[in-house]
């Protein structure tokens, strides 16, 4: 978990030189780090299998609450309130919808791993989605 944090803290200041784009530079940061993990995705091993998810779906959560900041930083109050109500509401249905998905395996070894491979999906489209709009603030100005 170090190594993965140390890996994105050396990106992150590569990439703040490298683009005009919130967006790109998280999804380039990401895609070092989903190559690196392939390899245990790969393996076939639920173990494997399962701590790559959990390294991922971490990272990607951690680039979310990343730009969420970010974003809170430079919204108005009233814009502000909505997103941190929009956050609950969608927190609350991202665990429902992957309690939804480990449904199909409930009380097998895959039931974590699709647990575990919504949440980072789920996570990943969110923090994109969030980077999307921290672009079209900050590029406004």
């Amino acid at each position: 978990m170090k190594k993965i944090l140390f890996t994105m803290m050396i990106l992150l200041g590569i990439s703040a030189f490298s683009s005009n784009s919130y967006e790109t530079d998280l999804v380039g940061r990401m895609k070092v780090l989903e190559e690196k993990a392939q390899t245990k995705l790969d393996s076939g091993v639920t173990a494997d299998m399962s701590n790559a998810t959990t390294e991922l779906s971490e990272a990607w959560e951690n680039e979310l609450n990343t730009v969420y900041s970010l974003l809170m930083e430079k919204l108005p109050k009233a814009e502000k309130n909505k997103l941190e109500k929009e956050q609950k509401v969608w927190l609350k249905n991202r665990n429902i919808k992957a309690k939804e998905a480990a449904k199909e395996a409930e009380g097998g070894t895959m039931e974590p791993l699709l647990f575990g491979a919504s949440i980072k999906d789920l996570n990943e489209k969110r923090a994109i989605e969030l980077a999307k709009r921290y672009d079209e603030i900050v590029n406004k100005k």
